[in-house]
């Protein structure tokens, strides 16, 4: 939980001193679909959080992000970005007990809740348009659980997509 604070408080202190050129907050829809907000300043650097569900239970995801203009004469606002970040939160799935008593075979099925802690990469392009204040964009996000149901579990399966409004753009 402490480390949790300390990244909010240096996440905050860095965007009080940047002068941030387009903060943006949407929809994702994917592997972990929720709500997002973006923070992208003038150097193409970002700050993601994404709050979200997965697999029966919520995470929050933290990500910092690199973006790469993609230079082409027909398309502007085209942008290509990678990151990487910490997520947290708690997932909930089936446990399956079997016990014998006086040799009678007792089974118990039930929903067990665990938190979970790991870490994210992240790729993707989004596209700035022009003339209304959204983005959108795709993105390939796997991330390994270090802590929960399983000690390490990697999934590799998140892909998702993000339609954002700008504002301060």
């Amino acid at each position: 939980m402490k480390s949790i604070i300390l990244l909010i408080f240096i996440t905050t202190g860095v965007s009080l001193q940047a002068q941030y050129k387009v903060n943006s907050i949407g929809l994702r829809g994917g592997g972990l679909a929720g709500v997002s907000y973006k923070f992208l300043d003038d150097d193409h650097s970002a700050f993601e959080l994404i709050l979200g569900s997965q697999k029966d239970g919520a995470r929050l995801t933290g990500l910092l992000e690199k973006y790469k203009p993609v230079a082409t004469d027909r398309i502007q606002g085209l942008f290509v970005y990678t990151g990487f970040g910490a997520h947290s939160g708690y997932t909930r799935y089936k446990y399956h007990e079997e016990k014998m008593v006086d040799g009678i075979r007792y089974y118990s099925n039930y929903k067990k809740t665990s938190p979970i802690i790991g870490v994210d990469f992240i790729i993707g392009m989004e596209y700035h348009f022009e003339s209304i204040p959204f983005h959108f964009s795709v993105d390939y996000k796997p991330h390994i659980d270090l802590f929960g149901e399983h000690f390490f579990r990697p999934d590799l399966w998140d892909f998702g997509f993000t339609i954002k409004y700008a504002f301060n753009s």
